[in-house]
């Protein structure tokens, strides 16, 4: 009977096999790759303190200013069922001289459909102003409308700043509908009609506030 020799694998081959199966086994846990961290929610941008967001669509605050000049005293209550628009400006303030000739704009060109525009004169900072230096300050920024004095910011406050000590701006607009309710605001700076591309933002709010008050004009239902 013969003998069949069969050769056991070397060294080398036995090596080589054993690292085939190695990369042949599945990973281990530890060698696995971990799994991408979950991205972090954006997180909302705070709100801007200037926004006048809280105040719209809801009746306007009452008002005590300390006089009017120009004008006889006038009243929330005394000027239902018209459209007004308020603005707080002051001698020192670039942006109130850039604005208030666009308000004396809206003033001629609505007044005979029921708007009523209010400059409110709040010194800056808070001192005795006289009747003569309002007078002479709306006109010679161009505004000749009434204007009413806060001369200590009362309604200013009550309006605005009561709460809000982060607000920068005091030069703030207001437009108030037939039933007076606020219904356009903005929390201060200038706007105005421009074709200069520089100023388009502002020429972007003014054509804004002159197409809501075309819109709250025309809705005579408010008034009945």
């Amino acid at each position: 009977m013969t003998r069949t020799f069969v050769p056991m694998p070397s060294a080398v081959a036995l090596a080589a096999a054993l690292l085939a199966l190695a990369w042949a086994a599945p990973a281990h846990a530890a060698d696995a790759p971990r799994p991408a961290a979950p991205v972090a929610a954006a997180q909302p941008a705070p709100p801007d303190a200037d926004s006048p967001a809280e105040l719209m669509d809801r009746p306007a605050r009452a008002w005590t200013f300390d006089r009017w000049v120009g004008s006889a005293p006038l009243t929330l209550a005394s000027l239902r069922g018209k459209v007004v628009l308020m603005r707080w400006f002051n001698t020192d303030c670039r942006y109130c001289a850039h604005t208030l000739p666009g308000l004396e704009t809206l003033r001629t060109r609505y007044g005979s459909q029921g708007l009523v525009v209010v400059g409110v004169f709040h010194p800056k900072p808070i001192h005795p102003v006289s009747d003569a230096f309002v007078r002479r300050a709306s006109h010679e920024l161009g505004f000749h409308g009434p204007v009413a004095v806060d001369e200590r910011w009362t309604t200013l406050e009550r309006w605005w700043l009561d709460g809000h000590p982060e607000r920068n701006w005091t030069s703030v607009s207001f437009l108030i509908d037939r039933e007076g309710q606020v219904r356009w605001a903005q929390g201060g700076g200038e706007y105005y009609p421009s074709a200069d591309p520089r100023h388009a933002r502002c020429d972007a709010t003014y054509a804004e506030l002159e197409r809501t008050i075309r819109r709250l004009l025309e809705d005579r239902t408010a008034s009945r």
